[in-house]
């Protein structure tokens, strides 16, 4: 039982996010719904080979996801990652052609999210791995200026990816869009 000075605050029911499958809170302590919104833009790059690739994954595709796993798949769509068997630090020797790229991110509802990986085979964009984003290695993530050469076909959507989030982002010291 509180002191007389003090009131209980609102009870806020969990609901389990289907991409980290743990039982979140509704709101965010600032009030905010703690439950966004999916679009195809923010699950995986606009490239005809990704698309299809992520079409062909089973299962129910969740909507919304928690703030989070929001954030988390922002940062991860369109990094670069080094192949499984490459471990160590991102920041190691220059690797050969054979970098790929995060493509998609598919919250499988019930089954958490779903890793889409890509690299270049034969001079063509392939889904060569499906990972669960709790078992990725964060590791492997990594960047240009550390790899040896990256297969051109990967590399203009990575150019072409960049090149997006900077038309949408505002520039330093600006305003926020109202």
């Amino acid at each position: 039982m509180p002191p007389n000075n003090i009131l209980e605050g609102p009870k806020v029911a969990p609901w389990t996010c289907p991409s980290c499958r743990e039982a979140v809170p509704r709101l965010l302590p600032n009030g905010q719904r703690n439950r966004i919104r999916l679009d195809s833009a923010q699950m995986r790059l606009p490239v005809p080979a990704i698309e299809a690739a992520a079409n062909r994954v089973p299962g129910p595709r969740a909507s919304e996801v928690c703030f989070p796993c929001s954030e988390a798949y922002r940062e991860l769509l369109g990094t670069l990652i080094r192949p499984p068997g490459e471990d160590g630090d991102a920041r190691g020797g220059p690797g050969l052609n054979d970098t790929g790229i995060v493509g998609a991110l598919l919250p499988i509802a019930g089954r958490g999210t779903r890793v889409l990986i890509f690299h270049v085979v034969n001079g063509v964009l392939q889904d060569t791995e499906i990972e669960d984003l709790r078992r990725l290695n964060p590791d492997r993530l990594t960047y240009p200026g550390t790899r040896g050469a990256i297969a051109p076909p990967l590399w203009a959507i990575y150019e072409q990816h960049l090149a997006q989030l900077h038309a949408t982002t505002p520039p330093e010291g600006s305003p926020p869009p109202k």
